[in-house]
Protein backbone atom coordinates (compact mmCIF):
# COMPACT_ATOMS: atom_id res chain seq x y z
CA UNK A 1 0.00 0.00 0.00
CA UNK A 2 1.24 3.54 -1.14
CA UNK A 3 -1.74 5.44 -0.27
CA UNK A 4 -0.75 7.88 2.95
CA UNK A 5 -2.31 7.33 5.93
CA UNK A 6 -2.66 8.74 9.31
CA UNK A 7 -1.62 7.19 13.08
CA UNK A 8 -0.10 7.55 16.49
CA UNK A 9 3.21 6.72 18.00
CA UNK A 10 4.61 7.18 21.58
CA UNK A 11 7.82 8.49 21.95
CA UNK A 12 9.63 9.49 25.45
CA UNK A 13 9.68 12.69 26.98
CA UNK A 14 12.95 13.54 24.77
CA UNK A 15 11.96 12.14 21.84
CA UNK A 16 13.51 8.88 22.00
CA UNK A 17 12.34 5.37 20.99
CA UNK A 18 10.61 4.20 23.60
CA UNK A 19 11.49 0.59 23.98
CA UNK A 20 14.67 0.70 21.90
CA UNK A 21 16.10 3.97 23.44
CA UNK A 22 18.98 5.47 21.52
CA UNK A 23 19.35 8.81 20.18
CA UNK A 24 16.21 10.97 19.45
CA UNK A 25 14.65 10.60 16.35
CA UNK A 26 12.95 13.82 16.03
CA UNK A 27 13.24 17.30 17.30
CA UNK A 28 9.70 18.56 17.45
CA UNK A 29 9.56 20.31 14.59
CA UNK A 30 5.96 20.10 12.90
CA UNK A 31 6.09 18.29 9.20
CA UNK A 32 9.25 16.87 9.57
CA UNK A 33 9.89 13.53 7.44
CA UNK A 34 11.61 11.00 9.01
CA UNK A 35 14.61 9.17 6.78
CA UNK A 36 13.51 6.36 4.45
CA UNK A 37 13.97 2.68 6.02
CA UNK A 38 13.49 -0.79 4.20
CA UNK A 39 9.85 -2.17 4.88
CA UNK A 40 9.07 -5.73 6.50
CA UNK A 41 6.65 -6.41 3.55
CA UNK A 42 5.17 -9.92 5.03
CA UNK A 43 2.16 -11.25 7.23
CA UNK A 44 4.36 -10.33 10.30
CA UNK A 45 2.27 -8.29 12.82
CA UNK A 46 6.19 -6.39 13.64
CA UNK A 47 8.70 -6.53 11.65
CA UNK A 48 11.21 -3.49 10.17
CA UNK A 49 10.02 0.05 9.11
CA UNK A 50 8.49 2.81 11.09
CA UNK A 51 5.77 1.78 13.36
CA UNK A 52 2.96 2.89 14.82
CA UNK A 53 -0.54 1.96 15.39
CA UNK A 54 -3.88 3.27 13.97
CA UNK A 55 -5.89 4.13 17.49
CA UNK A 56 -4.03 6.19 20.46
CA UNK A 57 -4.57 3.73 23.11
CA UNK A 58 -2.56 0.70 21.42
CA UNK A 59 0.49 3.54 20.88
CA UNK A 60 -0.22 4.17 24.99
CA UNK A 61 0.01 0.66 25.44
CA UNK A 62 2.93 -0.27 23.59
CA UNK A 63 4.92 2.51 23.99
CA UNK A 64 4.07 3.55 27.83
CA UNK A 65 2.81 5.99 29.78
CA UNK A 66 5.92 6.82 31.47
CA UNK A 67 8.70 4.69 29.71
CA UNK A 68 11.41 6.45 31.44
CA UNK A 69 10.10 7.78 34.08
CA UNK A 70 8.63 10.83 32.80
CA UNK A 71 5.48 11.49 30.62
CA UNK A 72 5.36 9.76 27.40
CA UNK A 73 4.11 11.94 24.10
CA UNK A 74 1.63 10.49 21.96
CA UNK A 75 2.33 12.14 18.85
CA UNK A 76 0.12 11.81 15.62
CA UNK A 77 1.65 11.05 12.18
CA UNK A 78 1.04 10.48 8.60
CA UNK A 79 2.67 7.80 6.34
CA UNK A 80 5.20 8.46 2.98
CA UNK A 81 5.49 5.82 0.67
CA UNK A 82 4.83 1.82 1.32
CA UNK A 83 2.51 0.69 3.97
CA UNK A 84 1.83 -2.04 5.44
CA UNK A 85 -1.38 -2.32 8.21
CA UNK A 86 -1.76 -5.53 10.15
CA UNK A 87 -5.09 -4.82 12.27
CA UNK A 88 -4.06 -1.86 14.28
CA UNK A 89 0.04 -1.82 14.47
CA UNK A 90 1.28 -0.33 11.23
CA UNK A 91 4.90 0.03 9.39
CA UNK A 92 5.73 2.70 6.93
CA UNK A 93 8.82 3.47 5.12
CA UNK A 94 8.43 7.14 6.40
CA UNK A 95 6.88 9.38 9.13
CA UNK A 96 5.54 12.78 8.68
CA UNK A 97 5.33 13.84 12.43
CA UNK A 98 1.81 16.22 13.15
CA UNK A 99 1.10 17.70 16.61
CA UNK A 100 1.22 16.00 20.11
CA UNK A 101 -1.69 15.13 21.85
CA UNK A 102 -2.97 17.82 24.23
CA UNK A 103 -4.64 16.65 27.61
CA UNK A 104 -8.02 15.60 26.43
CA UNK A 105 -6.93 13.52 23.54
CA UNK A 106 -4.07 11.44 26.12
CA UNK A 107 -7.21 11.51 28.75
CA UNK A 108 -9.26 9.69 26.37
CA UNK A 109 -6.89 7.52 25.53
CA UNK A 110 -5.57 6.08 28.69
CA UNK A 111 -9.83 5.85 29.37
CA UNK A 112 -10.06 3.54 26.13
CA UNK A 113 -6.56 1.98 27.14
CA UNK A 114 -8.61 1.07 30.31
CA UNK A 115 -11.33 -0.57 28.60
CA UNK A 116 -11.31 -3.65 30.70
CA UNK A 117 -11.34 -2.17 34.41
CA UNK A 118 -14.01 -2.56 36.17
CA UNK A 119 -16.97 0.54 35.58
CA UNK A 120 -17.44 1.08 38.58
CA UNK A 121 -13.16 1.90 39.16
CA UNK A 122 -11.79 3.55 35.94
CA UNK A 123 -12.88 6.83 36.05
CA UNK A 124 -11.10 7.07 39.39
CA UNK A 125 -7.65 5.10 37.84
CA UNK A 126 -8.03 7.02 34.63
CA UNK A 127 -7.86 9.90 36.90
CA UNK A 128 -4.82 8.98 38.74
CA UNK A 129 -3.21 7.92 35.68
CA UNK A 130 -3.04 11.43 34.41
CA UNK A 131 -2.28 12.78 37.96
CA UNK A 132 0.55 10.78 37.58
CA UNK A 133 1.67 11.53 34.21
CA UNK A 134 1.44 15.45 35.53
CA UNK A 135 3.74 14.60 38.35
CA UNK A 136 6.32 12.77 36.86
CA UNK A 137 6.69 16.09 34.36
CA UNK A 138 8.00 17.56 37.42
CA UNK A 139 6.68 20.69 37.13
CA UNK A 140 7.04 22.32 40.29
CA UNK A 141 10.97 22.67 41.86
CA UNK A 142 10.37 22.96 45.33
CA UNK A 143 12.77 21.09 48.27
CA UNK A 144 10.23 21.95 50.90
CA UNK A 145 7.35 20.34 49.16
CA UNK A 146 9.06 16.95 48.33
CA UNK A 147 10.73 16.23 51.28
CA UNK A 148 6.96 17.20 53.00
CA UNK A 149 5.78 14.73 50.12
CA UNK A 150 8.01 12.09 51.64
CA UNK A 151 7.26 12.50 55.14
CA UNK A 152 4.31 12.37 54.17
CA UNK A 153 4.63 8.55 52.29
CA UNK A 154 6.67 7.41 54.89
CA UNK A 155 4.04 8.17 57.78
CA UNK A 156 0.86 6.45 55.77
CA UNK A 157 3.21 3.34 55.37
CA UNK A 158 4.09 3.34 59.07
CA UNK A 159 7.99 3.67 58.27
CA UNK A 160 10.25 5.96 61.01
CA UNK A 161 12.78 6.11 58.08
CA UNK A 162 15.14 8.86 58.54
CA UNK A 163 15.33 10.81 55.02
CA UNK A 164 18.63 11.35 53.47
CA UNK A 165 19.25 13.83 51.01
CA UNK A 166 21.88 13.16 47.97
CA UNK A 167 23.17 16.22 45.52
CA UNK A 168 22.08 13.24 42.38
CA UNK A 169 20.35 10.52 41.29
CA UNK A 170 23.35 8.79 40.52
CA UNK A 171 24.57 9.64 44.39
CA UNK A 172 21.65 7.83 45.76
CA UNK A 173 22.17 5.02 43.67
CA UNK A 174 25.29 4.40 44.56
CA UNK A 175 24.75 4.85 48.35
CA UNK A 176 22.68 1.59 47.39
CA UNK A 177 25.58 0.03 45.55
CA UNK A 178 23.25 -0.46 42.47
CA UNK A 179 23.24 1.65 39.84
CA UNK A 180 20.67 0.11 37.46
CA UNK A 181 18.78 2.78 35.32
CA UNK A 182 17.73 4.71 38.00
CA UNK A 183 14.79 6.59 35.82
CA UNK A 184 12.81 3.81 35.90
CA UNK A 185 12.33 3.79 39.02
CA UNK A 186 9.42 6.24 38.99
CA UNK A 187 8.28 4.48 36.48
CA UNK A 188 7.72 1.62 39.11
CA UNK A 189 6.74 4.07 41.52
CA UNK A 190 3.64 5.50 39.62
CA UNK A 191 2.68 1.41 38.57
CA UNK A 192 3.01 0.15 41.90
CA UNK A 193 0.83 2.65 43.39
CA UNK A 194 -2.17 2.65 40.19
CA UNK A 195 -1.97 -1.48 40.99
CA UNK A 196 -2.43 -1.02 44.84
CA UNK A 197 -4.95 1.62 43.80
CA UNK A 198 -7.29 -0.77 42.01
CA UNK A 199 -6.95 -3.97 43.80
CA UNK A 200 -8.05 -1.82 46.84
CA UNK A 201 -10.73 0.06 44.77
CA UNK A 202 -11.54 -4.00 43.76
CA UNK A 203 -11.47 -5.41 47.43
CA UNK A 204 -8.80 -7.89 46.53
CA UNK A 205 -6.43 -6.22 49.44
CA UNK A 206 -7.17 -4.64 52.53
CA UNK A 207 -4.89 -1.23 51.94
CA UNK A 208 -6.27 2.29 51.69
CA UNK A 209 -6.11 2.75 48.11
CA UNK A 210 -3.85 5.79 48.25
CA UNK A 211 -1.18 3.84 50.16
CA UNK A 212 1.55 4.21 47.54
CA UNK A 213 0.65 7.44 46.22
CA UNK A 214 0.10 10.20 49.08
CA UNK A 215 2.71 12.00 49.52
CA UNK A 216 5.03 10.72 46.67
CA UNK A 217 3.01 11.84 43.89
CA UNK A 218 3.38 15.16 45.38
CA UNK A 219 7.42 14.89 45.87
CA UNK A 220 7.54 13.79 42.00
CA UNK A 221 5.39 16.78 41.15
CA UNK A 222 8.09 18.56 43.36
CA UNK A 223 10.95 17.78 41.36
CA UNK A 224 11.82 14.92 43.20
CA UNK A 225 14.14 12.49 40.61
CA UNK A 226 14.38 9.26 42.81
CA UNK A 227 13.55 8.08 45.86
CA UNK A 228 15.47 4.86 46.91
CA UNK A 229 15.35 2.78 50.12
CA UNK A 230 18.66 3.83 51.87
CA UNK A 231 17.14 5.55 55.04
CA UNK A 232 15.27 6.93 52.82
CA UNK A 233 17.60 7.97 49.94
CA UNK A 234 16.11 10.68 47.95
CA UNK A 235 17.63 13.42 45.11
CA UNK A 236 16.20 16.27 43.32
CA UNK A 237 15.79 17.11 39.71
CA UNK A 238 18.86 18.97 38.62
CA UNK A 239 17.02 20.68 35.63
CA UNK A 240 13.77 20.45 33.80
CA UNK A 241 13.70 18.56 29.95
Amino acid sequence: MTKAIKGWKVLTHDYRPPIQGDDPVWDGTLGQTTPKVAVDMSAAECGAGWNFTTRPETALRIGGLWPDGRPSRLIRVETAGHVVVRDDKCRTEQIVWGREAGPGKVHSAVTALFGPFEAEHRPRIVESTMLWREALARPRHDEAQIEAGLRAALTVRGLDWELVRYESARAAWAARAAWDAWAAWAARDAWDALTVEYAALCGWIAHDPDLLTSGIRDAYRNGLAVAVPAGLGWAMETGHA
